[in-house]
C-alpha cells in the first residue's frame, strides 16, 4: 500500500518544481524529500519526475500518478475532518451569549433542535443586555454571541454573520383599551406604559420620529412611560397583567399569539426591526459544536423569517419617517 505522505510530498514538489522549495514548505530536509521520491517511484515501477538543473517536472507516468493522488490525498483529509468533527460533536460544551430577543427568538428554538442532533453537548446560555455582552467578545467567556451590532463599530477582532431583520411588533394583552378603538396609531400608543429592553440609538430615532416628530432627540425617551427589563419573561408578564404596551418580534411572541393570549397593534414602522447578528472573535476556527450550532442559528433565523411575512403584511402599510 502506498503512504499518503509520499503521494503528499509528490503533489508539492509538482506544485514547487523544485526540490529546495518543495522541502522548505514541507518543513523536512531536502534528502528526505528526494528519498521519499525515490521511495515513490520504485512503487510505481519508474521514474515520476525528470530532474534538470532549472526544473522538475512529472513525466507521463507521473501525470498519471498525481491525477490519482490529488483524489486520494483530498478524500483522505475530508476523511479525518469529518471523523474529527463528529468525535468533537459526541461530547464537549459550548458557551453561548445573547440579547433577550435572539435568546427567546431564536436560540430557544435552535437549542432544541441541536440537543436532539448532539445529545453530548452541554451548553450554557447567558442573556443579558447587548451593551455588556459586546464588552466580552473578544475575551473568552463565550465561543460566540448574538447580540444588536449597530453600535459595535469596525474591528479587525471580531466577524460578524449576519442574520435577517426582523420587523419590531407593538403587543398588548386581548382585552386591552386600545383594541376597541377602529383605528390606532402611534399618538394611542404612548398614552399607556411601554415595557422593553435597551434600544440602540438608531431605534432611539426612530421613536423620536414617530412619537414626538419635530422635537429634538431624545424626546420620546423622556416623555414616555418606560419600563426597561433584559428579561422577555417578565416583558411578557407584566403585559399580560397590565395595560402596558411591549415591544417584541414574531419569534418571540408565536407562542402566545397563537395560543390568543397577546394582540399585535396594527402599526408598523419602517427602520422599526431588528439588527442582531452573530459575533465571533476573529481568525477563531471553533469548535465543531460551535460550529454545528451557529449553522442551525442561521437555518432557523431563515425559517422564522418566512414565517414571520405574512403576520407583518395584515399589520398594514409601514409608516416611513
Amino acid at each position: 500500500m502506498i503512504e499518503l505522505r509520499l503521494l503528499h510530498n509528490a503533489l508539492v514538489l509538482a506544485e514547487h518544481r523544485n526540490f529546495g522549495r518543495a522541502a522548505k514548505a514541507l518543513n523536512i530536509s531536502q534528502p528526505t524529500l528526494s528519498r521519499s521520491i525515490q521511495l515513490l517511484e520504485e512503487v510505481m515501477g519508474g521514474p515520476l519526475f525528470d530532474r534538470n538543473a532549472r526544473d522538475i517536472v512529472p513525466t507521463p507516468t507521473g501525470k498519471i500518478m498525481l491525477q490519482y493522488a490529488h483524489n486520494i490525498v483530498a478524500t483522505s483529509n475530508a476523511m479525518e475532518e469529518e471523523i474529527g468533527m463528529h468525535q468533537g460533536l459526541l461530547d464537549g460544551s459550548l458557551k453561548i451569549g445573547s440579547g433577550p430577543y435572539p435568546g427567546c427568538a431564536i436560540v430557544a428554538r435552535t437549542i432544541a433542535r441541536f440537543q436532539k442532533c448532539y445529545p453530548g453537548i452541554d451548553i450554557r446560555v447567558t442573556v443579558d443586555d447587548w451593551v455588556r455582552l459586546s464588552d466580552s467578545i473578544l475575551q473568552s467567556d463565550f465561543d460566540f454571541v448574538i447580540i444588536e451590532t449597530s453600535q459595535l463599530g469596525t474591528s479587525r477582532d471580531i466577524e460578524i454573520i449576519e442574520l435577517n431583520q426582523h420587523p419590531g411588533l407593538f403587543f398588548c394583552r386581548t382585552g386591552h383599551p386600545l383594541l376597541e378603538r377602529e383605528t390606532i396609531n402611534a399618538s394611542h400608543i404612548s398614552r399607556f406604559p411601554m415595557i422593553r429592553t435597551e434600544i440602540p440609538a438608531r431605534l432611539q430615532e426612530v421613536f423620536d420620529k414617530i412619537f414626538y416628530p419635530g422635537e429634538k432627540s431624545g424626546a420620546s425617551l423622556r416623555k414616555l412611560n418606560h419600563i426597561i427589563s433584559s428579561d422577555q419573561a417578565l416583558i411578557k408578564a407584566t403585559v399580560s397583567h397590565s395595560d402596558a404596551i411591549g415591544i417584541g418580534t414574531f419569534g418571540t411572541l408565536e407562542a402566545e399569539l397563537d395560543a390568543g393570549m397577546y394582540a399585535v397593534l396594527p402599526i408598523r414602522i419602517r427602520g422599526f426591526s431588528t439588527f442582531y447578528n452573530i459575533v465571533k472573535r476573529k481568525n477563531l476556527t471553533g469548535s465543531p459544536a460551535a460550529r454545528a450550532f451557529m449553522e442551525m442559528l442561521v437555518e432557523t433565523d431563515m425559517k422564522q423569517t418566512d414565517k414571520e411575512v405574512k403576520l407583518a403584511t395584515s399589520l398594514g402599510p409601514e409608516i416611513i419617517c
